[in-house]
């Protein structure tokens, strides 16, 4: 592909994922990679290319955004594109209008004038919000979170996400895993925090690994594997996983658990469960029982019903505004608002008590998500405490730390001492709270 078309190529796929973000539609990954499928003519250079301008501009939205305003242009994903080239390259907006038949059409005499506006501007006026592409509905919680360290912390979300993966206990992988996988030897570095935990720090397909397809290691954040450690299930527990999703916790559980026991793992989506299911198998695990849960109603309350006060463990990793994993989805950040944000917090604060219910006394239960917005983590266990009275005690994850995991305890970036909250620009990895507690009574 020539550059031009590699540039009418990204403000296709750019055009794509706004509609996405109005209408809460598929994320950016599946779109691109919906988009190169379709097109199999484009080499692995040219979906770098086009990749590297789409996840630029996504990394930058917010910003964009902004200069868009002061050049008074509309958002579409050609305007984000040329405001993109105005800040970075500004030389390829001479391939708009090019001889090629695939370069983008060349700019209208608005865009000229919005052009001229984008050249000049002085990026480092814009808001501290925008220089961080930290949405206005979002702003307030992370502020709250960081303080002084707000834009450390958000600078940390401009690069890329890392590739961890976790070892399966359930199977004779041992420690040395570098061995086994097909990958050179200086691109895999143990884990700092996760016993089983391994970065790759290289470009790999391994979902053609032969360690993957045997089920042998699982593509797992660093902070989503503590936080399965944390659950510190034994074997013979009765496990509950009320939002099990892909099943990557559950997973990670059954290995920690010898596959003995059980484990009822719960979702609203067929589809996810449906993958679950084929991970199941690959990893070797025999102790998860998978069944679909209805969103709400009785339907939802009867399948529940035999667990009520029965669990050991109950996991609870609710639906939530993903802020912790913009790295890896840069998209999310325009998904909410501040009406959405009070809806899945009642969301999260229904989803809490119902787990609640299902936990036996001096059982625990482990409130998760990939968050780090107070109002979804701290405020709902707060929340939850003060109705609880004294039926609850919340835990310290360092005591939990010591007893499960061999590394040393990190510090937390929560305001609530006790609960462990990890964020990218601290701790490497994805933004992600656990809370533990457990019940009295």
């Amino acid at each position: 592909m020539q550059p031009s078309a590699r540039l009418a190529a990204a403000i296709e796929i750019l055009a794509s994922i706004e509609v996405a973000i109005m209408a809460r539609g598929l994320p950016a990954d599946r779109l691109v990679a919906d988009y190169f499928r379709a097109r199999r003519f484009a080499g692995s250079k040219d979906k770098r290319a086009i990749s590297d301008m789409v996840y630029g501009v996504l990394r930058q939205r917010e910003v964009l955004l902004w200069a868009l305003e002061e050049a008074t242009l509309s958002v579409d994903g050609r305007s984000l594109l040329i405001a993109y080239l105005c800040r970075h390259d500004a030389e390829s907006l001479g391939l708009f209008g090019g001889d090629d038949k695939f370069a983008p059409p060349a700019p209208s005499g608005v865009e000229e004038s919005g052009i001229t506006t984008l050249k000049s501007l002085n990026w480092a006026t814009a808001p501290v919000e925008a220089r961080c592409n930290v949405p206005a509905w979002a702003a307030a919680g992370l502020h709250q979170r960081f303080g002084a360290d707000f834009e450390t912390a958000m600078a940390a979300f401009h690069e890329t996400a890392p590739l961890d993966i976790r070892i399966n206990a359930l199977k004779d992988v041992g420690l040395d895993i570098k061995s086994k996988l097909s990958i050179p030897l200086e691109a895999i570095e143990k884990n700092k925090y996760s016993s089983f935990g391994y970065r790759i720090h290289a470009r790999v397909n391994l979902g053609a690994d032969k360690s993957y397809r045997g089920g042998y290691i699982e593509v797992q954040d660093e902070a989503a594997q503590v936080a399965s450690a944390l659950v510190a299930a034994e074997p013979g527990h009765q496990v509950v996983d009320l939002c099990a999703g892909g099943g990557g916790k559950s997973l990670a559980v059954a290995a920690d658990m010898a596959n003995k026991g059980q484990i009822h793992a719960f979702d609203i989506s067929g589809k996810r469960l449906a993958d679950f299911r084929h991970r199941i198998q690959r990893a070797g695990v025999r102790n998860i029982q998978v069944t679909r849960l209805a969103p709400e109603g009785s339907g939802r309350k009867s399948a529940l019903q035999d667990l009520v006060g029965r669990a050991d463990r109950v996991v609870v990793d609710v639906p939530c505004t993903g802020t912790g994993t913009w790295r890896r989805s840069p998209d999310q950040r325009w998904r909410f608002d501040e009406t959405s944000l009070a809806e899945i917090n009642k969301l999260q604060a229904t989803i809490l008590r119902e787990a609640a219910s299902l936990v036996k006394v001096r059982g625990r239960l482990v409130y998760m998500t990939c968050s780090l917005l107070p109002a979804e983590n701290e405020q709902i266990i707060q929340g939850f405490m003060k109705q609880a009275a004294d039926g609850w005690k919340l835990l310290d994850y360092r005591d939990i730390w010591r007893a499960v995991l061999a590394s040393a305890v990190p510090d937390t970036v929560s305001q609530e001492p006790k609960c462990l909250q990890f964020a990218p620009h601290s701790h490497g990895t994805d933004g992600f709270f656990v809370a533990l507690l457990e019940r009295q009574a």
